[in-house]
């Protein structure tokens, strides 16, 4: 049985000078390709209305001198050609396969998913995060109507405080976010005790959501809510960036004053 890799086209500094865009394709305009043969004779194809847009397409992104890969939706993906087009790192695609969120097959030891799926899950994580977003902006416009204050800034997360958002506030806001991409739905309960204990057991995605994708404020203010140590969230954060490679520079920023 074939394996596909999946292969990328880029254009080089020279081809770019050398090529032309397109102009806008407009109503009635007929695109042909002529290929020219080695044997002298031409060959002339004409494209559909689509395909010529999908070239027009194609061709914008190589002159910006972006990759580009044109795929059948039936074509296998390995996880790091699935991590490119998520943009997720190769061990949270893995855990989503695992977990059932991304269907794939064993090509001998090799797992692959076909791109139909890989763009399935893409459309969901997508949908759930604009549906995440605005939970956050009624929230906070929420709390803005009934006159809560932002949390002050503290050295320490270690303890609860009675300024800024109420409690369940934090937590909605943080696991709407933390649980927008998933089937499955972590508890306030559950997160506080994967980042005490660093044992990820099956929520490391969630773990990476809440530290990549919640507001750093937030994640301060839910550790200071859950009376998290600050030493204990860090650690966490370190471990979880150890184990996929994920980042949150602005989080880094916010442990760094905090220090």
């Amino acid at each position: 049985m074939t394996t596909h890799v999946l292969q990328f086209v880029e254009f080089s500094d020279q081809d770019r000078k050398a090529a032309k865009a397109f102009d806008k394709l407009g109503k009635g305009d007929r695109v042909e390709v002529r290929v020219r043969r080695k044997s002298g004779g031409d060959q002339i194809v004409r494209l559909p209305l689509k395909a010529a847009a999908l070239l027009e397409t194609a061709l914008g992104h190589l002159l910006q001198g972006e990759r580009v890969a044109i795929l059948a939706e039936d074509q296998e993906l390995s996880p790091n050609d699935a991590a490119d087009i998520l943009g997720i790192s190769r061990p949270l695609v893995v855990h989503r396969m695992d977990v059932s969120d991304l269907p794939f097959r064993y090509v001998g030891k090799h797992r692959r998913a076909k791109l139909k799926d890989v763009l399935a899950l893409k459309s969901r994580i997508d949908a759930q995060r604009v549906a995440a977003e605005a939970l956050t902006g009624n929230t906070r416009d929420l709390a803005q109507r009934h006159g809560a204050s932002p949390a002050k800034k503290s050295k320490s997360v270690g303890r609860a405080s009675n300024r800024g958002s109420a409690p369940k506030d934090v937590d909605q806001l943080v696991l709407g976010t933390t649980n927008a991409p998933y089937r499955r739905t972590i508890s306030s309960a559950d997160l506080v005790a994967r980042l005490t204990s660093r044992d990820w057991q099956n929520w490391l995605a969630h773990v990476v959501t809440f530290f990549t994708e919640v507001r750093p404020e937030l994640v301060l203010r839910f550790a200071r809510l859950h009376a998290i140590p600050v030493r204990d969230l860090v650690a966490a954060y370190r471990s979880m960036k150890s184990a996929t490679g994920e980042t949150n520079p602005a989080l880094e920023s916010a442990f760094e004053r905090l220090a």
